[in-house]
C-alpha cells in the first residue's frame, strides 16, 4: 500500500514538473490584450501542448503582443536562462513553423511577437489540425475563452458590408471596401482554407452554407506568413475579387480583422464560424460587431418572398408570416454585413450608414495597443457580459 501510494505521489509530481512551463505560459498570455484564462478542466494546457513543446513555452515568455527585433527579444530571454543564440533562434523559427507566434519581415528588420488564442494560434494551426484539437478549442471557447473574447473594448474583428449592397452614391471610407482592401494590398494577397470549416468536416459535421474550403484571406503580414509556410498559395488581385465575389453569392459575411489595413478577410457563416457563433449568441448582436451600417427596409416594397429571412445570419429581419410580408429589421441584431440586401430583387432593403461612423484603428500594432488600454479583469468582463446576456446596451 505504501508503495503505491509512494508511486501515486511520484507520478503527481512528474505531471506537475512537466505541466509547469505550459501553466507559466498560460498566465502570462492571460496578461497579453486579449488573455489566455484558466479553467477549472485544464483544457488551455492541451491546447498549449499542441502550439509549444515545453522549452518553446519557456522561450516564448520573452515574447509579448509587441512587435520586438531578435536582440531585444533575446536580452528578455537571457532573463529567463536562454544564452545560446542560435538555438533560442532556432525556437522562435519552429514556434513560426506552427503559427504559434506571430513573425514579421520589414525593411527594419524581423520582428516576433506573441498571436492571441483567436485571433491568431487557432488559425495559424491549420496545417496540423485534427478533430480532437478542434473540438478541445470549441470547449474551451464555451467554458471560458467567450467570455474573454466579447468583453474586449475595440472587437479584434469588424464587419465589412458586401460589395453588392453599397450604392455609388453613397461616400464610403476605403477600409469599409472589400475592393479597396484588395487592391491597396497590391501582391500580397493569400488564400487559404477556412479552418472552421474544415475542422467542422473533420468532426462530421460540413458547412451548409458553402462546399468551397479555400474562401479565407490573409493581406500584407498574414499573405506572406501564409507564403512563407505554405499555409495557402499567393493569389492575383483578380483572382481574389473572384473569389470574394463567389463567397458574396453565397450570402457569407465578411469579417475582417479590426483595422483599416486589415491583416485578413474571413467569409463566415452562422453554422461554422466560431466567432459568429460567439456574437448571434447575445442578445443584441450589434454590441458585439464593429460596423458602419445597418440595414433599412422599405415596407411597401416587399413582395414577402422570405430570402432576406433565409439569407440572414443575425435573424435580424422581423418577418410576419401570416401577411407573407417582412415587417421591420431589428437593429439590435442587425450587424450591417449587407448579405440581405442583393436577395431582394424587390428593392426593398438597401444599407444606411451609421452616424457617428466607427474608425477601426489603423493597423495591427494599434489595434492591440487600444485593446490592452481597455483591458477589463475577470469582474469587469462578468459585468459586461451579465448586463449582455439579458439585452441590456453595454
Amino acid at each position: 500500500m505504501k508503495q503505491a501510494v509512494n508511486a501515486g505521489i511520484k507520478k503527481l509530481k512528474f505531471f506537475n514538473a512537466a505541466n509547469k512551463p505550459f501553466k507559466a505560459l498560460r498566465s502570462h498570455l492571460d496578461k497579453q490584450p486579449v488573455g489566455f484564462p484558466r479553467t477549472l478542466t485544464g483544457v488551455e494546457i492541451r491546447l498549449l501542448k499542441s502550439f509549444f513543446t515545453a522549452e518553446e513555452a519557456r522561450a516564448a515568455l520573452a515574447l509579448d503582443h509587441r512587435g520586438r527585433i531578435f536582440d531585444e527579444v533575446f536580452v528578455r530571454a537571457g532573463n529567463l536562462g536562454f544564452d545560446d543564440k542560435d538555438r533560442f533562434k532556432a525556437l522562435l523559427l519552429s514556434m513560426e513553423k506552427k503559427g504559434s507566434i506571430f513573425v514579421r519581415y520589414a525593411e527594419e528588420g524581423v520582428t516576433y511577437a506573441l498571436h492571441p488564442f483567436v485571433i491568431g494560434m487557432f488559425e495559424m494551426h491549420l496545417s496540423k489540425l485534427n478533430a480532437g484539437f478542434f473540438l478541445d478549442t470549441h470547449r474551451y471557447v464555451l467554458e471560458r475563452f467567450l467570455l474573454e473574447y466579447l468583453a474586449t473594448e475595440v472587437p479584434q474583428m469588424r464587419v465589412i458590408p458586401i460589395h453588392e449592397s453599397l450604392t455609388t452614391v453613397q461616400h464610403i471610407a476605403t477600409y469599409d471596401q472589400i475592393r479597396e482592401i484588395v487592391y491597396q494590398s497590391k501582391d500580397r494577397i493569400g488564400v487559404t482554407a477556412c479552418i472552421c470549416r474544415t475542422g467542422r468536416d473533420m468532426a462530421g459535421l460540413p458547412c451548409k452554407a458553402t462546399d468551397r474550403r479555400e474562401i479565407c484571406m490573409g493581406f500584407r503580414d498574414y499573405a506572406d506568413t501564409y507564403n512563407r509556410n505554405g499555409w495557402g498559395r499567393k493569389v492575383s488581385q483578380e483572382e481574389a475579387l473572384d473569389i470574394l465575389d463567389q463567397n458574396e453569392k453565397e450570402g457569407l459575411v465578411l469579417f475582417a480583422s479590426g483595422m483599416r489595413e486589415p491583416q485578413f478577410v474571413c467569409s463566415c457563416c452562422n453554422c461554422c464560424c466560431g466567432v459568429m457563433e460567439m456574437v448571434s449568441s447575445m442578445p443584441r448582436p450589434v454590441d458585439f460587431t464593429a460596423s458602419n451600417f445597418y440595414a433599412v427596409l422599405d415596407r411597401s416594397a416587399c413582395n414577402g418572398c422570405g430570402k432576406c429571412v433565409k439569407r440572414c445570419h443575425m435573424n435580424a429581419v422581423i418577418y410576419d408570416k401570416k401577411n407573407r410580408k417582412a415587417i421591420g429589421i431589428d437593429l439590435n441584431r442587425c450587424i450591417g454585413c449587407g448579405v440581405c440586401v442583393p436577395s431582394c430583387k424587390a428593392g426593398a432593403l438597401s444599407l444606411s450608414m451609421k452616424d457617428p461612423l466607427f474608425v477601426p484603428p489603423k493597423d495591427h500594432d494599434e489595434l492591440y495597443e487600444t485593446i490592452m488600454a481597455h483591458k477589463r479583469g475577470l469582474v469587469g468582463q462578468l459585468s459586461k457580459i451579465s448586463r449582455a446576456v439579458v439585452g441590456m446596451k453595454v
